[in-house]
């Protein structure tokens, strides 16, 4: 991790100027009880009209050339919200669930029980688009699980024409419209085997999606293998050439050598809903992110995706980093600087412990956006190990993609203050 030499002389400055117990602008108490690191962003040099980032301060708006990655956190699901070097914007998930197994206990939602993690992820999003839009340019679900795509509990109601059930996806763009739909499967739905718990889920999201394309409300496409161009900037991709998202891997198939190549057929493994993840590489000058859902490494699946993405900068723990997933070998290919990790139960593979301490062990800084706390003392998971156990995790790629800083912020109300500054983190191939 890098650390603000320019730190230095502003505490000098502030010792020759003031009292003993003079208090610099980022001492603030918020956040201080899981380890804040202490110190703001000042403009880096590829940047120097940054607006400055502060400890105990809202996180700054994107700005042209950036690219931002945020993970939001409810404590009810995944849901990504990504702005693209000219202003095109995308959200990847937006689960939503409130039932508990019958196994394990949900961790705390945030912010509240009180308020729909739908409203929380519309919330967050109209608050950092950038200035001037009013939709999201592409929603793409990872896969049909209730913890990406929503889960339909009793409560929730219909939309105003009684077509479908507003739960995830589904609820989300009532809150904030989105111009176009993704999935692994649009245009060929039927014979698709998922879960139980599920079933009910897809079904709502086929009639939203057949009722707003009908309607000419809606755009929907089936993700496709081997695209570098499906998720292109819609506004001014001829000024960031070095920008592109690539489809690597979706229906249990990589893209390999230009063609699909069917893993699980070949290994002779039975198909199965996490395996079938979509899973793309974000590629910016030398920053490289990855994402792939909730894929494992049956049959050494997790490691030929990571053949394919190469190394990366920053990556999304695959399944929650439960035990089958983010293994050895698929992370020694990937070697990533910054891994973030939801999870929604207290339960010891959620994160996996043996998986947190060779990962951090091997010098990667890891960010939950939620950990149990009685899962923190239990398994003994180092505070000092991990550089975040609560809120959202802002990734903040500088403009042309050579370094990266990493914000994390508040996710108990509704002013998105920075809680932590990481950074910058140098992006050399």
């Amino acid at each position: 991790m890098k650390k603000y030499l320019w730190i230095l002389p502003i505490w000098f400055l502030a010792l020759s100027c003031g009292s003993s117990d003079t208090k610099m602008p980022w001492e603030d108490d918020l956040g201080s009880d899981d380890g804040t690191q202490q110190g703001p962003e000042n403009p880096t040099p590829d940047n120097p009209n940054t607006p400055i980032v502060e400890i105990g301060k809202p996180l700054t708006a994107w700005s042209e050339g950036e690219l931002d990655i945020h993970t939001i956190s409810t404590g009810r699901g995944e849901c990504l919200f990504i702005i693209l070097p000219d202003g095109t914007t995308m959200v990847v998930d937006a689960g939503e669930f409130s039932r508990e197994s019958s196994e394990y206990k949900n961790v705390v939602q945030r912010p509240s029980a009180d308020i729909r993690p739908t409203k929380i992820y519309g919330d967050y999003i109209k608050h950092f688009l950038p200035r001037g839009k009013s939709a999201v340019d592409y929603m793409h679900i990872s896969h049909f699980h209730m913890d990406h795509m929503g889960n339909l509990e009793k409560e929730y109601t219909k939309d105003e024409t009684k077509t479908y059930t507003l739960a995830g996806v589904t609820a989300l763009y009532h809150h904030i419209p989105f111009i176009e739909v993704n999935d692994r499967a649009y245009g060929n739905y039927d014979g698709l085997k998922v879960n139980s718990m599920s079933e009910a889920s897809l079904a709502n999201y086929r009639k939203f999606v057949d009722y707003q394309v009908a309607k000419k409300a809606l755009r929907a496409s089936q993700f496709k293998l081997g695209a570098v161009n499906q998720f292109a900037m819609k506004y001014n991709a001829a000024a960031y050439p070095n920008f592109r998202i690539e489809n690597v891997c979706a229906n249990c198939c990589i893209w390999k050598d230009g063609q699909s190549v069917d893993i699980y057929k070949q290994e002779g493994v039975a198909k199965a809903e996490n395996a079938a993840s979509c899973g793309f590489v974000i590629r910016y000058g030398d920053f490289d992110f990855h994402s792939a859902g909730d894929i494992g490494d049956y049959n050494d699946y997790e490691y030929r995706v990571a053949e394919v993405v190469g190394k990366v900068e920053a990556t999304k723990a695959h399944h929650h980093l439960s035990p089958h997933s983010n293994c050895s070998k698929a992370m020694s290919v990937l070697k990533p600087k910054v891994l973030v990790a939801t999870s929604f139960y207290v339960r010891e593979i959620q994160p996996d412990k043996s998986k947190f301490d060779y990962i951090t062990n091997g010098g990667c800084d890891i960010y939950c956006t939620s950990v149990g706390e009685s899962l923190l003392m239990q398994y003994q998971l180092d505070y000092a190990k991990c550089n975040a156990t609560s809120g959202h995790i802002v990734i903040r790629v500088a403009n042309g993609g050579e370094s990266f800083m990493v914000y994390t912020l508040d996710d108990m109300n509704s002013e998105y203050k920075v809680k932590r500054i990481d950074g910058p983190y140098y992006n050399h191939k």
